[in-house]
């Protein structure tokens, strides 16, 4: 028998398929994996919530400081999921004074938090450190997905507060929200009686939802995973991404519930009919220039439930930028970071002033 050969024949197939499989097994469940490794200072924290200050590369950045808002069901680190994947560096090493809220792990104390606390309370805290830190009178605000909603709702409540919106993936005319809004329809999907029992809904349920949308998508992992187990930088980048959505957390059962109730049952945000702490929410007080970003395989938040909010806000100044791809992949994804990273770099350039401001 020649040893110095490959194994060949049956034998050997299943021989290099088992030593492929076993690798990709191990990065799965045992690889160390960069996440969240931009370098960043916690500048400030109420409850759950963190404000992370991410360090400048460059001596001097544009003029308008930039303030990342995630969605409230995940964790935040998708914007920063490996020094390859990472919006956040990207854009921090473009010049800009990249901000994040990290909206933690809510607790059985904020099981009451509601709607409007994430908005007056936590949110506009944000935003007031960061315009204090940076003596910005407004700043540009980018939300994604559930964060996306936020942004929008708080440009309404406090336009002078924000120089630039950015919305990616995020859900408006609930008319148009899919199979998930058919879901959390009244009175099919009874939002009250599950907050009153569980208090806080838990992440794993928040997931099987999502997962139930497409009930393949682990076979699509599986054939994902199996092809890129020969490579290892792809297979690290797979897991990353495959521990980010798996590491999902609660919300807060008031917000859940204000959420449910209000946007996917009553569509009172795009009817112009949402209250906030007793006040109406109008759409029209955004006059501030818009990036509205949609995916066109979104199954999460649909292209029309998206789009609609370029026809509802009062700014003059409107790009839709629509990519191919899904939910995630518009963030992390090809077509995230070869299309919608540099358009939104080109976009924020020509609307943060001049790279002029010292970092302090």
């Amino acid at each position: 028998m020649d040893h110095g050969r490959p194994s060949t024949g049956r034998s050997g197939d299943v021989l290099r398929n088992g030593w492929r499989w076993a690798r990709a097994w191990y990065a799965l469940r045992g690889a160390e994996v960069p996440l969240a490794s931009t370098p960043a200072d916690v500048v400030f924290t109420q409850g759950p919530v963190r404000l992370l200050h991410y360090r400048p590369t460059a001596q001097r950045v544009f003029a308008v400081p930039l303030l990342l808002v995630p969605s409230l069901i995940n964790r935040h680190y998708v914007l920063d999921l490996t020094p390859r994947r990472s919006l956040v560096r990207y854009l921090r090493d473009s010049g800009f004074d990249v901000w994040l809220v990290d909206w933690g792990t809510p607790g059985c104390a904020d099981r009451f938090v509601t709607l409007g606390d994430h908005i007056d309370g936590y949110l506009r805290r944000c935003v007031d450190e960061v315009r204090a830190a940076t003596g910005a009178v407004g700043l540009s605000l980018l939300g994604y997905c559930i964060g996306g909603v936020l942004t929008v709702i708080f440009t309404a409540r406090y336009p002078r507060r924000v120089r630039n919106l950015v919305t990616l993936a995020a859900p408006i005319d609930f008319r148009e929200a899919g199979l998930l809004g058919a879901w959390a329809a009244a009175p099919y999907f009874p939002v009250d009686q599950l907050v009153d029992t569980l208090g806080n809904p838990p992440g794993w349920l928040l997931q099987a939802s999502f997962r139930a949308l497409r009930p393949l998508t682990r076979l699509r992992n599986l054939v994902a995973l199996w092809e890129r187990a020969d490579d290892p930088e792809q297979l690290l980048e797979f897991v990353a991404l495959h521990r980010w959505v798996e590491d999902s957390v609660p919300v807060p059962g008031e917000t859940y519930r204000q959420f449910v109730r209000d946007c996917y049952q009553r569509n009172l945000l795009a009817e112009g009919r949402l209250t906030v702490e007793g006040e109406r929410v109008d759409l029209r007080r955004i006059r501030c220039p818009l990036l509205n970003v949609v995916a066109t395989q979104d199954h999460i938040c649909p292209l029309l439930s998206a789009m609609a909010l370029n026809r509802l806000v009062g700014s003059r100044d409107l790009t839709l930028l629509t990519l191919p791809g899904g939910h995630v992949g518009a963030v992390v994804g090809r077509e995230g970071t070869e299309v919608f990273w540099p358009r939104l770099r080109a976009w924020l350039r020509r609307r943060s002033g001049s790279r002029t401001r010292r970092v302090r």
